[in-house]
């Protein structure tokens, strides 16, 4: 089990779908932080335009990465990224 999980979400300023992004990735730590009280996470909001070493990600925003590892972009599926999060517990 990692000490702290890291997670890091690319978003641009003004996406829709960054902002629905943003409301998912809460609602999926918030389940997380239920069930697993004692496992650590550090969440990053990352902006594109703002971070160059993110730009690969430009035509696939917004993109989750949970220890450096992609593992959702344009939409997220929250059952899909709660498994991720649980697997590393």
């Amino acid at each position: 089990m990692p000490e702290q999980i890291q997670l890091t979400l690319v978003v641009r300023q003004g996406c829709h779908l960054c902002e629905v992004a943003e409301g998912n990735l809460a609602r999926v730590l918030g389940r997380f932080s239920e069930e697993y009280p004692d496992t650590g996470y550090e969440v990053e909001l990352a902006e594109i335009d703002s971070s160059p070493e993110f730009q690969k990600y430009t035509d696939e925003i917004p993109v989750l990465l949970i220890n450096g590892k992609q593992v959702a972009f344009w939409r997220i599926d929250e059952d899909r990224v709660f498994e991720q999060l649980r697997i590393l517990v």
